[in-house]
């Protein structure tokens, strides 16, 4: 005789089996006809974890992981528009064609000459595998034809970014500093510094000289037009007692002596349009966007399992 299972039990474990799988990966949210599982839902929340971690300049740990724990109803609320925002891309025929999906896929597996070095960095990254990658690859170049077409749409006007300028208090400034300073290990070397400038050295060229400011010495010691606290309290202290043109004394800090230049004082005002003018308006479509997001995804309804996950 076989092994086969009796009837009544194959019958049995055949109409058990969806409610097993169900409670091993239950459904966290329904999208239109989908739905996202538990187990999808951890991936692309992993991604997001490891992202964030990074960016966070903190380690990939379980301790770390817990203190993301609180964005996971909202991440999966995301997660559910995003789903119904790929729906709408693949009726709208904005989905990729396979063939540039493998494109990229194949100038990754270039990239790893050994297929063990592949896996590993995908492993890194929080994806499983490269049919995984393939997945999440196709989707990212899908939503980002779909929000590159809305997109072009959204336009703000002349008059409308100008109102928006002069009501937003965060394009308001105090006064600005705008200094240029040279840095060198010694009292003997800013002596030296201070020698040249009174010859009729330009201070710029003497900073791409002699500074040892790796972060302004190839911009001639430019730091830029700053309000009152950007700077340690000394440096400052001996900046806001210059006048406009006026070169400091050396000044020890604990990063070497500094001679400092105030270029020209800024008073309090706003900062000029066509300096923040491309902010602006991308923070008005950003926002315009979220909104019109909202509208495009109304065909697919989303319901939410939060007490599952």
């Amino acid at each position: 005789m076989g092994h086969a299972l009796p009837f009544f039990l194959l019958t049995l474990s055949l109409s058990l089996s969806p409610f097993a799988r169900a409670q091993e990966d239950p459904v966290v949210a329904q999208v239109g006809p989908e739905h996202i599982t538990k187990s999808q839902f951890e991936l692309r929340f992993g991604l997001f974890a490891k992202s964030a971690l990074r960016q966070l300049g903190l380690p990939d740990s379980e301790e770390t992981r817990a203190l993301l724990a609180q964005y996971r109803a909202p991440y999966l609320e995301a997660l559910a528009e995003e789903r119904a925002l790929l729906l709408l891309a693949r009726r709208q025929g904005f989905w990729p064609l396979p063939d540039s999906v493998e494109a990229q896929v194949a100038e990754l597996v270039k990239a790893f000459p050994e297929e063990e070095a592949l896996r590993k960095a995908l492993e890194g990254a929080g994806v499983p595998d490269l049919a995984t990658y393939r997945t999440l690859l196709a989707e990212a170049m899908a939503l980002e034809a779909l929000e590159a077409h809305y997109r072009m749409e959204l336009k703000v006007s002349p008059a409308a970014l100008k109102a928006l300028w002069l009501l937003s208090p965060e394009y308001r400034h105090p006064a600005l500093y705008c200094a240029r300073h040279i840095l060198v290990p010694t009292l003997e070397a800013a002596k030296e510094v201070l020698a040249r400038l009174a010859k009729g050295e330009a201070f710029a060229q003497v900073a791409k000289e002699v500074s040892q400011d790796p972060g302004s010495k190839e911009a001639g010691g430019d730091l830029g037009c700053e309000p009152e606290g950007t700077y340690i309290p000394a440096f400052e202290k001996a900046l806001l007692a210059l006048k406009p043109g006026e070169v400091s004394p050396p000044l020890g800090t604990e990063f070497g002596f500094h001679v400092i230049l105030l270029e020209r004082l800024v008073p309090p005002g706003r900062y000029p349009l066509e300096e923040v003018a491309e902010e602006l308006a991308q923070g008005v479509k950003d926002k315009a966007w979220e909104r019109l997001v909202k509208f495009l995804i109304r065909p697919y309804p989303i319901t939410l399992f939060p007490e599952r996950l």
